[in-house]
């Protein structure tokens, strides 16, 4: 951190800066270190006058380092600058003392030239047009604001942005400070890390249409949280629910929060959780002697964990749960429940119809080896002498062509996919099953030349693999553990001309993703890529397409069933004999 951001962050809040004087930008591209430390008084809150202002610079700053030459080359140590002015708008006492201020502001920045090339078509079709609504709005910004951020935008940089980059067809954020040199960064830093998220996600992320609400309103309902934020697990808790507001499975801590992951719990249940209408339902349990006996069983629904009803737990917790969808808020809540902070835990479970209360040892995390396969659990094996099975979970490329080989004359193959792919195949395993061509999915990326505007890109085809395709019916199992890759690896089976996908609602967050760092070094991702079926139907937030709906039972757990694979199954036997 520079010694002149440590000296904003000293004035943050301090009321040291008169609104009306508007301070010059400093000519320094953003590269501070993270040496030395800063502080600001603590705000316990926020007016709603404050709020609203702090709201409208977040807004502006955003637009102008994404938009303003001076700004989006790197010119500008815009980090600072936002520092810089949060004082001068928190004493502003009026909406046109605000605007003066910011166009002030944004004059400072020196004359924008004009961009005949700005006003040229896309070479591709439009899916997404930039949201600017909120520049518009006359109740909170002034006539020569809205005018001067109208021309900058008419008028964008057209240049090499220095804030934002792309590899392939992954959005990149480069030169964005992690100020991580404490877990729990001053007011100000706070206040920045939130306006730097919601104008990552403003202008570069594929799908603000399906967001719950505007999105305009994330800032001022949580401007007042990241202020008031007195601890390291106050402010990761309010950057869980400001990725919660996104509904895309890949906003969420990654890798994952040491301090978060401190405070889930020292210790682990040996047991799997799976919500099945809405009950926390034991899936699986683990007795290989690695770990200590635990009294549960499959299909006891669990009510209460340490005297904490399990409804009132997930109330709790989906506020600060991301994904993209409940059944998918669901899941990640189950994968977390049977940590705890002690050895053992009382558990409160229904089981067969009885309520019964027992008291389950729990292992310390990390002590415990992973759970080894089966002999005949491998990553592909015969179900009956006619019926193949694949996990994905353990697919490796390199044996794809022999797995292949040796399903050749079955009648069918069962794919899971309840898991995440242990390699990538989407585009190659999938080519077994074709004798031509066919377009399995369709995509959506940022357009360089205007932030916030996404384009179609034509159809990526699958293509045949080998001289003979595989004729036979292949099922692909699905739920809300199938995700990402996952999702994305499932519709390329589903394109092909025997592929069927049998289960429930997937996670609904499909494309590659993007990192973004926050202040006191938090890492996240989003979505950064729109991906859609070949007749552009949506797969974020809503999932796959599901040919055939599947959900285990209750009693289906009790006796040891995989209902999923069961019914697979039976499709294939039924088919109708495989061509040759």
């Amino acid at each position: 951190m520079t010694p002149f951001v440590s000296r904003l962050l000293s004035l943050v809040f301090s009321g040291m800066t008169v609104c009306a004087r508007a301070q010059p930008a400093p000519l320094a591209p953003a590269s501070p270190s993270t040496a030395g430390a800063a502080t600001a008084p603590a705000v316990a809150t926020l007016t709603p006058r404050q709020v609203d202002h702090l709201a409208a610079l977040g807004q502006v700053w955003g637009f102008l380092k994404y938009f303003h030459p001076a700004v989006a080359a790197g010119q500008r140590d815009w980090d600072a600058e936002f520092l810089r002015q949060v004082p001068a708008v928190l004493a502003c006492r009026s909406v046109a003392a605000r605007s003066r201020l910011l166009s002030a502001w944004v004059t400072g920045l020196g004359p924008v030239p004009a961009c005949p090339a700005c006003a040229a078509p896309p070479t591709k079709p439009v899916r997404l047009a930039p949201d600017l609504r909120w520049a518009h709005d006359a109740k909170r910004f002034g006539a020569a604001l809205r005018e001067q951020l109208a021309f900058v935008a008419a008028n964008r940089y057209q240049g090499p942005p220095y804030y934002v980059t792309q590899v392939g067809a992954t959005t990149l954020f480069p030169h964005e400070e992690a100020y991580a040199a404490s877990p729990l960064p001053p007011p100000g830093l706070r206040l920045l890390g939130l306006c730097r998220y919601w104008n990552m996600l403003q202008y570069y992320y594929p799908y603000p249409y399906a967001l719950e609400g505007e999105w305009a309103r994330v800032l001022p309902e949580l401007l007042p949280r990241f202020a008031a934020a007195a601890t390291p697990l106050a402010y990761r808790h309010a950057a869980l629910a400001l990725f919660a507001r996104v509904h895309d499975g890949h906003a969420r801590f990654y890798p994952p929060d040491a301090l978060l992951e401190a405070e889930r719990g020292a210790y682990q249940v040996a047991a799997e959780v799976q919500f099945l209408e809405d009950h926390a339902v034991v899936v699986r349990v683990r007795r290989d002697g690695l770990v200590p006996p635990c009294p549960l069983e499959p299909g006891d629904v669990l009510t209460h964990l340490a005297g904490t009803a399990v409804t009132d737990l997930v109330k709790q917790r989906l506020p600060e749960t991301g994904a993209s969808n409940r059944a998918a808020q669901l899941n990640t809540i189950a994968l977390n429940l049977l940590y705890c902070a002690t050895p053992q835990v009382d558990v409160q479970v229904v089981r067969a119809g009885r309520s019964l209360h027992v008291v389950s040892p729990a292992a310390p995390v990390g002590s415990v080896p992973p759970v080894q396969p089966a002999v005949a659990d491998s990553m592909y094996r015969f179900l009956t002498p006619e019926i193949g099975y694949i996990d994905m979970a353990r697919i490796q490329g390199a044996k794809v062509a022999t797995l292949m080989r040796a399903f050749a004359h079955t009648k069918g193959i069962v794919v899971d996919q309840r898991n995440y792919p242990g390699e990538f195949v989407a585009t190659y395993l999938p080519g077994f099953l074709l004798a031509q061509p066919v377009a399995y999915a369709k995509f959506t990326q940022r357009d360089p030349t205007y932030p916030g505007r996404f384009l179609w890109y034509p159809a990526d085809t699958l293509k045949p693999v080998g001289a003979t395709p595989y004729t036979g019916r292949v099922v692909v199992l699905v739920n809300e553990k199938s995700r990402s890759q996952a999702e994305f690896t499932a519709m390329a089976f589903q394109a092909t001309p025997h592929g069927t996908l049998l289960g429930s609602q997937t996670a609904g967050a499909d494309g590659n993703t993007t990192p973004i760092t926050l202040p006191g070094g938090l890492k996240t991702l989003m979505t950064g890529i729109g991906a859609y079926y070949p007749d552009g139907r949506e797969t974020q937030r809503v999932g796959l397409r599901i040919d055939v709906p599947v959900r285990p039972t209750i009693a289906g757990l009790r006796e040891g069933r995989d209902e999923l694979r069961d019914r697979a199954v039976e499709l294939i036997i039924r088919a109708p004999a495989r061509t040759k």
